[in-house]
């Protein structure tokens, strides 16, 4: 259906709105491409790929995170987008070679590409085209866009807890924002009188930073509660997991992340790429 639509517009401009553009732009015709790509981001930039860019991705670095201040930690998370929100290099530069090579012969693809720009609203057209209401977020313009198609790759959107948690919430601690407190152990914060103890996976990204919801760490947050649960190392976790020293003072280790010493060396297993 995609294929046949006469205009198709991509919103979002992280990976899967990069992959989808190319896609549909191979299989468009050159010159009667009819395609837009916008996105929020100033640009469709280039993922932090890089090795060293990566261990940002590292029990060493979310240890950091956990230790700051919380206005530093909700600046960094917005600022550390391209760790995360970005497009893969080799994509984008698919995406120029194909549209290079619709100007050999001295034509142009009907393709327009427009970073900064949110949609504030959308609507039907009759039976068949959507309207969409584009604002540029640096102009501050407005503008409207007929389309045939939309594909909406905007990502996903972290659902509160407060449902969930509904039971405790007179018992939760939360930071100025309302957001419950989480602790270096995974551990939603709680009145001294609770006895009890709930950990969380995925829930953190304002206290542990933009590797919360990475796979690859996974495993360390899980070995990390089962330490902490059975009050010993039932799994052992290497003191050093990055090359990169984040902050002047390396943030101690918790008695359930392995050791309670300050890491003082490169001891360990080298560190893992994340992806």
């Amino acid at each position: 259906a995609l294929l046949a639509a006469g205009h198709v517009t991509v919103v979002g401009s992280g990976q899967s709105g990069a992959e989808v553009f190319l896609d549909l732009l191979r299989h468009r015709p050159a010159g009667r491409e009819h395609l837009h790509w916008i996105g929020r981001t100033a640009a469709f930039a280039p993922m932090e790929y890089s090795k060293l860019g990566l261990e940002h991705f590292t029990p060493d670095h979310t240890r950091y995170f956990h230790a700051l201040a919380e206005p530093v930690r909700d600046r960094l998370v917005a600022a550390q987008w391209q760790l995360h929100k970005a497009v893969d290099a080799g994509t984008l530069a698919a995406i120029h070679d194909e549209l290079y090579r619709r100007t050999l012969d001295g034509g142009w693809p009907d393709a327009v590409l427009t970073p900064g720009v949110q949609v504030r609203t959308a609507g039907r057209l009759g039976t068949g085209q959507v309207e969409l209401h584009l604002e540029h977020l640096d102009q501050g313009s407005r503008t409207r866009l007929a389309t045939d198609a939309v594909v909406l790759a905007t990502g996903y959107r972290m659902r509160p807890l407060d449902g969930l948690l509904a039971g405790l919430d007179p018992h939760l601690r939360r930071d100025s924002a309302g957001r419950p407190l989480i602790d270096d152990e995974f551990r939603l914060v709680l009145d001294p009188a609770v006895s009890g103890r709930v950990h969380v996976q995925n829930a953190e990204l304002h206290t542990h930073g933009v590797g919360a919801p990475d796979l690859g760490l996974a495993a360390w947050r899980s070995a990390t509660i089962l330490n902490s649960l059975t009050g010993k190392e039932q799994y052992p976790l290497p003191a050093r997991t990055a090359f990169t020293t984040f902050g002047l003072h390396p943030q101690r280790r918790s008695p359930g992340d392995g050791t309670a010493h300050r890491a003082r060396t490169a001891t360990g297993a080298p560190p893992r790429s994340t992806y």
